[in-house]
């Protein structure tokens, strides 16, 4: 039963044949399906697929551009880009030049190096094992972020919010509606937030009457 759907992005054939072949012996409860491709020519193309697809994590190649100079990103590129969208999804970085990855990335934390060897013995863990320990991070991450927010929700029908209340509220509705792909889960009434819409009108009025002094002050 398929639990954890993984894409893993290569230019290179043989490393998409290793990666493939790294999982299926691995893969002995047919827990994760894996997908294993080129990347396309232009990031955009590739981020619109992968949106559609629903993954739960991406593998990418560090430098995909390397033997294939028509792509116009690298690995880096892709993970920024996915992360703008979708804050903290599961990405990992394979690469044979870490230390490039390391600097030039936002997070060493996902470089991994492309050659490496999973240790023995069932007391550690395999690349295999923290990709999906990250992907069950991530769903409990939005687990807990539902249940926050229908909790807020539930507690503004009873009385008003405070102003940090109803930042979290727009922050949490925001994050699920990334992350899930589905449309947002307030209330109408609730998108215009009432203290933050008092916010607005104050600044309104003080650059009113910041203006209304310096006429004074002019005149």
């Amino acid at each position: 039963m398929t639990e954890y759907k993984i894409l893993f992005v290569d230019e290179e054939e043989v490393s998409l044949e290793n990666f493939q072949y790294y999982v299926h012996e691995r893969n002995s409860d047919q827990s994760v399906e894996l997908t294993a491709m080129v990347p396309h020519d232009k990031l955009d193309e590739l981020l619109e697929y992968i949106e559609n697809e629903n993954f739960d994590a991406i593998v990418t190649d560090h430098k995909l551009n390397e033997k294939k100079s028509s792509i116009e990103y690298d690995g880096i590129d892709l993970v920024r880009e996915i992360q703008a969208r979708k804050d903290n999804f599961p990405c990992f970085i394979l690469t044979g030049w870490d230390k490039d990855a390391v600097e030039n990335g936002d997070d060493a934390n996902i470089v991994y190096l492309k050659n490496f060897e999973d240790p023995e013995g069932d007391t550690h863990a395999t690349f295999l094992d923290k990709i999906k320990n990250q992907i069950l991070k991530y769903r409990k991450k939005i687990k807990d972020s539902e249940e926050e927010l229908l909790y807020l929700i539930k507690k503004s029908n009873n009385k008003n919010l405070n102003a940090k209340e109803e930042s979290r509220l727009l922050e949490l509705d925001t994050f699920i509606e990334q992350s899930t792909n589905q449309p947002s889960a307030l209330p109408s009434h609730l998108k215009g937030t009432k203290n933050l819409d008092e916010l607005h009108k104050m600044i309104d009025s003080t650059d009113e009457l910041l203006a209304e002094l310096r006429e004074l002050k002019n005149g």
